[in-house]
């Protein structure tokens, strides 16, 4: 049967509460006033979580590579004579460390959710909620793990180029660096509302529109035409 009837409220409250992409993946297979939930969607859901952990896990491994080769070509290029580049060195050595982490948790998430797709859709959305902080962690792993592997790059192209040209590196990938956390802001953590201007309709490529939409998200605005649900 792909309808399955949610007879507990609490397991109805944990469905339509959360702004996660678990929370949304599970909404998406809900309805939520017949409080019925579609297993196929949910099996579907599983498979996209599934690739996107096993997507983590692939590059949390790939960036411990190149953590690692950094390591040990500082053993051979004996480059740490300077405060500064023992700090790089420290931090690049932390971020191996925190790439093998999230490379476990991404594993631990990637078995979790093979183990348990065929249990009651109850019992699956409970333990999802129970130990989505844990899931959840991979990603910001993965994040602090970019940091940490490129603050170094930042203090180490010190010793390639020359002064003007590495402040210029380090201003471009400070500004890379802003644009990135709002553009992960806008699109994954901030609730999508939108407002659709002449320029989307048209698909024109506005610098004001794109300056509009910035203010909309930071600032608010009263009304919004579209709406997601959850």
């Amino acid at each position: 049967m792909s309808l399955v009837k949610i007879e507990d409220e609490n397991i109805h409250k944990l469905l339509v509460n959360g702004r996660s992409y678990f929370d949304i993946l599970l909404y998406n297979c809900y309805d939520e006033e017949k409080k019925m939930i579609n297993k196929e969607k949910l099996n579907t859901a599983f498979d996209d979580l599934l690739d996107n952990y096993g997507d983590l896990l692939n590059l949390g491994i790939m960036l411990s590579g190149f953590q690692f080769v950094g390591i040990i070509l500082e053993k051979n290029l004996s480059i740490t004579d300077t405060n500064e580049m023992s700090i790089a060195y420290f931090m690049l050595s932390v971020g191996f460390l925190i790439s093998m982490f999230g490379v476990l948790i991404s594993f631990v998430t990637l078995e979790y959710l093979r183990g348990c797709r065929e249990e009651n859709v109850e019992f699956i959305i409970a333990g999802i909620q129970k130990y989505k902080w844990i899931f959840k962690s991979a990603d910001l792993i993965l994040y602090s793990d970019c940091i940490m592997f490129t603050i170094p790059i930042n203090l180490l192209i010190y010793n390639s180029l020359s002064l003007n040209l590495s402040i210029t590196y380090n201003v471009i990938c400070g500004f890379l660096f802003i644009m990135g956390l709002f553009i992960h802001y806008m699109i994954i953590v901030a609730k999508q509302n939108y407002n659709l201007t002449d320029d989307d309709l048209n698909n024109n490529l506005n610098i004001c529109n794109i300056f509009n939409t910035c203010c909309s998200v930071l600032c608010g605005e009263e009304e919004d035409t579209y709406k997601r649900d959850i």
